[in-house]
């Protein structure tokens, strides 16, 4: 059969391994990181203004909660399940106490870009089972290794989802490299040229890029994924606040702490002392 330019390897050149064939399908590859999974009982739920690089899944057990966003108030009610994409700014309030159950997650660099707001589904019976799951999971915590309900809980939801979410993520596939470039690389010096020559691009046609599609330049993208990363570690880890700011990139404590007062509006301590649930 003579060769086709479709062949191609999925092995490095010069490996010993030979593994040859057609590429039929490619989809891009996913994350599911869950960062934690919790049932909270609540007498009192005033957060204002928050703003977290990271999913929430929320499922009341009770009524009581309220989420307001951009004005709009949301009661939160049992047997309803609420989606909240990263960066939603919003507030919370409560008319009475109440429990729920939540999760915060993150799906990666490019869904975790979604747009902001909130949604509600219906929990079916095959989601009140997985709830059942993890109830049974969190009365035995010593036996659990591996709660993989969790990510099946969350896909559930997350695939119902409108297109409406996801519109903004149609990017060119040049500036999504250079964003993944990034995001994989939060703890070194990056340098604009680094990032466009990754991309395959001047670094002229990468401020253009960026400015054009997501209205920000790379450096301010880059920034972006560091303050996330570090509110991560600092809601989800005990790592010292030095250690976090080396492990994102943020040259030390001093500089951290400014562009967490200046981009988030608040400071790395009260940001990690907030109840964020």
């Amino acid at each position: 059969m003579p060769a086709s330019a479709s062949i191609l390897s999925v092995v490095p050149a010069g490996s010993a391994h030979r593994v040859q064939g057609h590429r039929s399908v490619a989809l891009p590859g996913v994350t599911v990181d869950i960062l934690t999974t919790r049932k909270i009982e609540l007498q009192q739920w005033e957060l204002r203004r928050l703003n977290d690089p990271y999913w929430r899944l929320y499922w009341p057990m009770q009524d009581g909660g309220v989420v307001e966003i951009d004005g709009e108030a949301t009661e939160l009610k049992p047997g309803m399940v609420y989606l909240i994409p990263p960066r939603t700014t919003f507030s919370t309030s409560t008319r009475r106490p109440f429990s729920k159950w939540y999760c915060h997650f993150n799906l990666g660099p490019l869904a975790d870009r979604a747009a902001p707001g909130i949604h509600a589904f219906a929990a079916a019976a095959p989601h009140k089972a997985m709830l059942r799951e993890l109830i049974r999971l969190g009365a035995s915590p010593g036996s659990v290794r591996f709660p993989w309900v969790s990510i099946q809980l969350v896909a559930e939801f997350v695939k119902k989802l409108p297109a409406k979410v996801w519109e903004q993520q149609r990017l060119d596939a040049r500036l999504l490299k250079a964003m993944e470039f990034m995001n994989q690389h939060l703890g070194l010096k990056l340098t604009a040229e680094q990032i466009a020559r990754h991309a395959g691009l001047s670094v002229r046609n990468l401020n253009h890029l960026f400015k054009q599609e997501v209205r920000q330049s790379p450096m301010r993208i880059l920034l972006d994924y560091r303050l996330d990363e570090a509110c991560r570690l600092l809601r989800h880890t005990h790592d010292s606040i030095e250690a976090v700011a080396e492990a994102c990139g943020l040259v030390n404590r001093h500089y951290f702490s400014r562009m967490m007062r200046q981009y988030r509006n608040t400071s790395p301590a009260a940001y990690r002392s907030e109840i964020g649930g």
